[in-house]
């Protein structure tokens, strides 16, 4: 099974010179335009609109071009204040998951301007893409610009293969997996800094990175290259592996290389479906819900071999905080065969939000501690979005 998630990063609003990047979850507030507004309904008058803010955005669409996937590039785009009085802004929502500039505390003075820097980074499969972004503002004759981005993804050269593909892991098993990272055009090449995305699974690999001869690059174009080792340690939680491992490098167009990870972890705990269970990808499935009415999806978790009568389950994790997952009463089906229910609620009044492990934002994670005596934890990931 080769399942892997299209994630991409953009980002929005902005920040005056030097402010730090923070990661913010894709949402929309219907109540910004409020709360940059003065006290009182705004004056419509062409007096009014004289002496207010008003926003200018030059060149509101970028066009990346080309990227290798599992590639960064990022846009700053130039906000303007042109108007008389002071210009305020905020997030109005994305089409992708983000990383923004911080939303600046003080309104833009007139004459004035700050960058919004919009960063995307390409794990999807090739193809074209277009991500936009939207600033709400309190300018009363544009409450509202829209940034874009696009391009098209490439495979990524000088990666191969490109991923590491673990198949199954037995519970306990040691197993290693490579990818080669190769620089096609430069004479030098340094592969430093690996670091996994899923933060569930850090400390559960070990990554070796070695010079590797150009006899043994599988590109003999190659001027140089690295071998790239992850070896999964005994203590994995059973369930789908699916994170991405990323390697900083001095290739020029490649700084930050991100590579999938793929795999399962077997053994004696395993899931089985009730609701929304899609059994070929290894995960739930509760699909699209609006805010006011939540929703659902309901799992057994399945208890094999002489421990299972005694196999007691917690909630170690949930990512993102607002599912409630609830653990029901045990069900002895035969010897050595426990089924133990599993409840995923998203509350009515959850927030909008996607975890679709798409483009759009990655798969919520569920972590399950367990008290078998070789299994220690349980991983199950969810996809669901809240609309509004």
């Amino acid at each position: 099974m080769r399942i892997i998630s299209a994630v991409v990063v953009a980002a929005v609003v902005g920040v005056l010179a030097g402010a730090a990047i923070a990661y913010v979850e894709v949402r929309s507030d219907h109540d910004a335009l409020d709360k940059l507004s003065d006290a009182g309904s705004p004056d419509t008058t062409a007096t009014a609109e004289k002496n207010s803010p008003r926003i200018l955005v030059q060149q509101p669409h970028y066009d990346f071009g080309t990227m290798q996937r599992g590639t960064s590039k990022s846009h700053e785009f130039l906000v303007q204040n042109v108007g008389a009085a002071p210009l305020k802004l905020r997030n109005g929502g994305t089409t992708c998951k983000c990383t923004m500039s911080q939303v600046p505390e003080s309104a833009i003075p007139p004459g004035g301007s700050t960058k919004i820097k919009l960063e995307w980074k390409a794990k999807v499969d090739q193809g074209p893409f277009r991500q936009t972004a939207t600033i709400l503002t309190n300018d009363p004759t544009q409450s509202q610009v829209e940034l874009s981005v696009d391009g098209q993804v490439l495979p990524i050269s000088g990666v191969e293969p490109p991923d590491f593909l673990f198949d199954k892991i037995s519970v306990g098993e040691t197993k290693s997996a490579h990818v080669y990272v190769m620089a096609m055009l430069q004479d030098t090449l340094t592969v430093t800094d690996p670091q996994f995305s899923d933060p569930t699974v850090r400390g559960k690999f070990n990554v070796d990175i070695s010079r590797a001869t150009k006899s043994e690059l599988p590109n003999k174009n190659a001027k140089q290259g690295v071998r790239v080792t992850v070896t999964a340690l005994p203590n994995l939680p059973v369930g789908r592996l699916a994170t991405w491992l990323t390697l900083h490098t001095n290739l020029p167009d490649a700084e930050k290389l991100d590579i999938p990870l793929i795999g399962q972890v077997v053994g004696d705990i395993s899931v089985s479906g009730i609701t929304g269970w899609n059994e070929d990808e290894g995960v739930l499935v509760i699909g699209s819900v609006k805010s006011s009415e939540g929703g659902h999806g309901k799992v057994n978790l399945i208890v094999r071999g002489p421990d299972a009568e005694n196999v007691k389950f917690g909630v170690k994790s949930v990512i993102p905080k607002e599912l409630k997952v609830t653990i029901g009463k045990p069900q002895k089906l035969r010897d050595e065969l426990v089924h133990v229910p599993v409840d995923i609620e998203i509350p009515p009044g959850t927030p909008p939000m996607v975890h679709l492990d798409t483009a759009q934002g990655d798969a919520a994670h569920i972590v399950f501690s367990t008290t078998h005596p070789k299994i220690k934890e349980l991983s199950l990931p969810v996809r669901f979005a809240v609309e509004r």
